[in-house]
């Protein structure tokens, strides 16, 4: 759910654009004619390093590195504000709900900073014993309006208590929407751990284990 500043972008683009531009070039040699940049070896003698280089300056002469540049910021731009949609979900038509049970078994020791031993391998551990679940986690999809009018319903009702988790939807204009942080159940890896099959869904505390709801929007 972070979002990498471009900075970071700026600092692997030329690594990676340097491998599509030789992969790219190699496939469409074929079908046009590049011109001439230096001297013309055999082609099992060439040096591909300085080829791509001089292949770069010339982009960069005529201005279509940039261009490049910008469309690959653009995406990852995209992709950041509109992560892939969790696919496998339906809306929710019937009213279903199930408890989860958070507990992990220790499949080894641990020792603290003193090298004793504080949990042995096979203790079971449930973290609700230790953390509460202060906010309760609602899963929609962005792009549904009826989701959208139900989320905000039951926001009221809890009080802002609840943190809205997108499986499909742009986290920006939702924020917007909402005038909150929204969440992004990036690869569905929440979903999954929870079961859950429909949206909308609430995920609430209850005592030691997390109640789970679909909830007809």
């Amino acid at each position: 759910m972070t979002i990498n500043k471009s900075k970071n972008i700026n600092k692997n683009v030329c690594k990676i654009m340097m491998v599509i531009l030789l992969f790219g070039f190699l496939s469409s040699t074929h079908a046009e004619n590049l011109g001439t940049f230096g001297d013309v070896y055999p082609i099992a003698e060439e040096n591909f390093l300085d080829f791509i280089q001089q292949k770069l300056k010339a982009m960069q002469a005529n201005g279509e590195w940039k261009k490049i540049e910008d469309q690959f910021r653009e995406n990852v731009k995209q992709h950041a504000d509109r992560p892939i949609d969790v696919r496998f979900l339906s809306v929710t038509t019937e009213y279903r709900t199930w408890d989860f049970d958070p507990s992990i078994t220790i499949p080894y020791d641990l020792y603290d900073a003193e090298g004793r031993v504080i949990a042995k391998a096979g203790t079971t551990i449930n973290p609700l014993k230790y953390v509460r679940l202060h906010h309760e986690l609602l899963f929609l999809d962005g792009d549904d309006p009826k989701q959208r009018n139900a989320a905000k319903h039951l926001d009221q009702l809890l009080k802002g208590q609840v943190k809205l988790i997108l499986v499909k939807g742009s986290i920006s204009e939702n924020e917007k929407r909402f005038q909150k942080p929204i969440y992004f159940d990036q690869g569905g890896r929440l979903i999954t751990k929870f079961n859950i099959q429909h949206v909308p869904a609430l995920v609430s505390q209850n005592d030691l284990v997390l109640k789970i709801e679909e909830i007809k929007p």
